[in-house]
């Protein structure tokens, strides 16, 4: 888990790095704390598609990009 700064908010979050932990995501996961997800990285920018099989808890997304 690493800790990341967005404007002014802070996040602890998971990083998806591997196409593993991409394809499990938060899958089976009952609850999430407060400021806690999971990061998404791509070695390129590239269209992706995100699905929520077995997603249990309600998810924001948010799209970064290199710039």
């Amino acid at each position: 888990m690493i800790n990341i700064k967005l404007g002014n908010k802070e996040f602890n979050v998971d990083v998806a790095d591997t196409s593993e932990k991409k394809e499990k995501g938060l899958m089976d996961i009952k609850e999430l704390p407060k400021n806690q997800g999971m990061l998404f990285i791509w070695d390129t920018p590239q269209h992706v598609d995100m699905w929520m099989h077995n997603t249990l808890i309600p998810l924001d997304i948010i799209f970064i990009n290199e710039d």
